[in-house]
């Protein structure tokens, strides 16, 4: 960084005072960084001043000194460099022998320098405090949004499970689709209610990796049969290539009709259960690692079931 005028004057007078001749002057700019070409410059640009003035036979250090400053300042971040080299070795160095003025610049730049040295490690300290408040902040926020996430989670799951001491088979279907639809929306899967086509009926859908789910839930005594699964089957073949199929059966399939699914060709759709949906309620799992771990196993195997014992 560009340093103040009362910096430069103090280093003024301490090469000016505290070099006895301009050998010992050279050899300490050069030590300290100072390029030879800049002090060569310096040393011209004194010379050219002082036959100007005629007032010394030799240019003193003084000029050689300010010329050089000069140099430095004008020379944008490089010349900061070298003055700051400058700096450090006048407040490392042992210099026994100095007179008043020079030894005055010295303390000087030393205080100056240990005030900067405080200033940035507080600096420091204050940005790592803030830093470590910020993260704090953000774990608290993290975990209020967690606490607040699985309560809803755990506000579904006892609806969900309420829902089996339901006897009405269509108010209990109702009542699965809302909470489906409620679990789709906390995980951010874009969830639509049912709705209607032209000769269709849709149960819902969602959006995940990119493409449409469209829904089909039941909640009968018996396991799914296969001829349970021919209007998801119409419903996902009729639509676009990227759209797929999520075929919820609380209380499972049949052998035979995932075992005929199997032979029908390209998988459109996969299964789940009841269980599934209970593990996706679960603190510590969501839907979407269930509908990974199914499509996963069905993209690799051509099954579309997948038990909840057999994830990993």
């Amino acid at each position: 960084m560009p340093f103040g005028a009362h910096v430069l004057s103090l280093l003024e007078d301490f090469l000016s005072e505290g070099m006895e001749f301009h050998a010992a002057l050279d050899a300490f700019v050069l030590r300290s960084g100072v390029t030879l070409q800049a002090l060569q410059q310096a040393r011209a640009e004194a010379n050219t001043r002082n036959e100007a003035g005629r007032k010394y036979a030799q240019a003193p250090k003084r000029y050689v000194a300010q010329a050089l400053l000069n140099q430095l300042a004008a020379a944008g971040p490089a010349g900061d460099r070298m003055v700051a080299n400058l700096i450090t070795a006048v407040c490392n160095g042992a210099f026994p022998n100095l007179n008043n003025s020079a030894k005055a610049a010295v303390e000087a730049l030393r205080t100056i320098r240990e005030a900067e040295r405080r200033e940035v490690e507080e600096t420091k300290r204050r940005l790592q405090e803030e830093a470590a408040a910020a993260d704090a902040d953000a774990r608290r926020v993290r975990e209020m949004l967690a606490r607040q996430e699985q309560t809803a989670r755990d506000g579904i799951r006892n609806a969900f499970t309420s829902m089996f001491g339901q006897s009405n088979p269509q108010a209990r279907g109702y009542a699965l689709e809302k909470v489906l639809s409620e679990l789709f929306a906390l995980e951010g899967l874009s969830p639509r209610g049912s709705f209607k086509l032209v000769g269709e009926q849709i149960d819902g859908s969602f959006s995940w990796r990119g493409g449409t789910h469209l829904v089909e839930a039941k909640w009968v005594s018996a396991p799914v049969s296969t001829a349970d699964f021919a209007s998801l089957q119409y419903k996902t073949t009729g639509k676009s290539a990227d759209t797929r199929g999520l075929f919820v059966s609380i209380n499972g399939f049949s052998p035979d009709s995932l075992e005929n699914l199997r032979r029908k060709g390209e998988l459109r759709f996969v299964c789940v259960d009841g269980a599934h949906l209970f593990r996706a309620m679960d603190a510590g799992s969501n839907l979407k690692f269930i509908l990974d771990r199914v499509w996963r196993h069905a993209d690799e195997t051509g099954d579309p079931y997948l038990p909840v014992s057999l994830m990993k």
